[in-house]
C-alpha cells in the first residue's frame, strides 16, 4: 500500500510540475515577471525565452510530463521506473535547482544591493519557476523516484544543460555583443570573467547533482 501511494504521489507531483510550467512560462513571456515589469528591460517579455530560468523550467516540465506518463503506466504493470528516466530527471532537476540557488544567493542579493526589492524575483510567476517547481522536483526525485541508484557518471551528465547554455551566452555577450549581460556575470564588462564564472557554475552544478544523487541513494538504502 505504501509503495502504491508513493507511485501515485510521484505521478501527482510531476503532473503538477508540468501544469504549473505550462501555465507560468507563457504568463511570464506575455506579461513578464514582477522584476521585469518594475525594471522595464533589458528586453521585451517574450525575449525571456533566452534565459536559463525559462529554458530549464521548460526542460523540467517536459521531463515531468514524461515521468508522470511513465509512472502511470508502471502502476499498471508494477514495473520499476526505467533507469534512463531517473537520469534525465536528475539532469532536469539539477538545472532547476541551479536556477533556485542562483536566484536566492546571487541575483536577488545583487538586486537588493542596487536598492531594489530582494523578493521581486521570488513572487508572482517566478515563485513557481524560481523556487516551487524545482524544489518539488528535487523532493520527488529524492523520495519518490524508485530504488535504482544513481552513479557519479550520471551526475556528470547534469553538466550538459548549463554548458550548452553557456556557449551561446558567452558568444553573444562577450564576443558578438548582441546580448546584454542580463545575469551580470561579467561584473561590469569584464568579459574574461565569464570563463571563470562558467567553471564555478559547473562545480556548483556537479555539487547539486551529487547531493541529489546521494540523498536519493541513501533514501533508497533505507527502504
Amino acid at each position: 500500500m505504501k509503495k502504491i501511494n508513493q507511485n501515485r504521489l510521484f505521478i501527482i507531483n510531476n503532473a503538477l510540475i508540468f501544469a504549473l510550467t505550462a501555465t507560468f512560462v507563457p504568463i511570464t513571456l506575455i506579461f513578464g515577471s514582477v522584476a521585469s515589469q518594475k525594471d522595464g528591460g533589458p528586453f521585451a517579455y517574450w525575449q525571456h525565452i533566452v534565459t536559463f530560468t525559462i529554458l530549464s523550467n521548460i526542460f523540467l516540465g517536459i521531463i515531468a510530463l514524461i515521468a508522470a506518463c511513465i509512472g502511470y503506466h508502471r502502476i499498471k504493470t508494477k514495473r520499476p521506473l526505467p533507469k534512463k528516466l531517473l537520469t534525465w530527471y536528475l539532469i532536469a532537476t539539477t538545472s532547476g535547482m541551479l536556477t533556485v540557488l542562483t536566484v536566492i544567493f546571487f541575483l536577488a542579493p545583487m538586486r537588493a544591493a542596487s536598492g531594489k526589492n530582494y523578493f521581486d524575483m521570488l513572487i508572482g510567476p517566478m515563485f513557481f519557476l524560481h523556487f516551487f517547481d524545482p524544489v518539488l522536483a528535487a523532493i520527488t526525485f529524492v523520495f519518490l523516484a524508485g530504488k535504482q541508484k544513481i552513479t557519479k557518471t550520471e551526475c556528470l551528465l547534469s553538466l550538459i544543460p548549463p554548458i550548452i547554455y553557456a556557449m551561446p551566452y558567452i558568444i553573444c555577450v562577450a564576443i558578438l555583443h548582441v546580448w546584454p549581460d542580463f545575469y551580470g556575470l561579467t561584473f561590469g564588462g569584464k568579459n574574461y570573467l565569464l570563463f571563470l564564472v562558467c567553471a564555478v557554475f559547473c562545480t556548483i552544478v556537479y555539487g547539486i547533482s551529487s547531493l541529489l544523487a546521494y540523498c536519493h541513494n541513501r533514501q533508497t538504502a533505507l527502504k
